[in-house]
């Protein structure tokens, strides 16, 4: 897997760090921010959203 930007682009150290520290508020009330991976469009989480990033899968 691959962390990418809107862009397709690799994402800056500090880009995965404000993307890391998000992750927090996804976990914060009852996993929501993990929940709604399994109902966005683009399977985004809150942190995703927060981050304005993409999860790709590479073969």
């Amino acid at each position: 897997m691959r962390i990418t930007d809107y862009e397709k682009k690799r994402i800056s150290f500090l880009h995965a760090t404000g993307r890391f520290f998000a992750s927090y508020l996804s976990s914060l009330f009852l996993c929501i921010g993990y929940i709604m991976i399994a109902f966005t469009p683009r399977k985004q989480g809150l942190h995703d959203y927060i981050a304005k990033t993409l999860v790709v899968t590479v073969k």
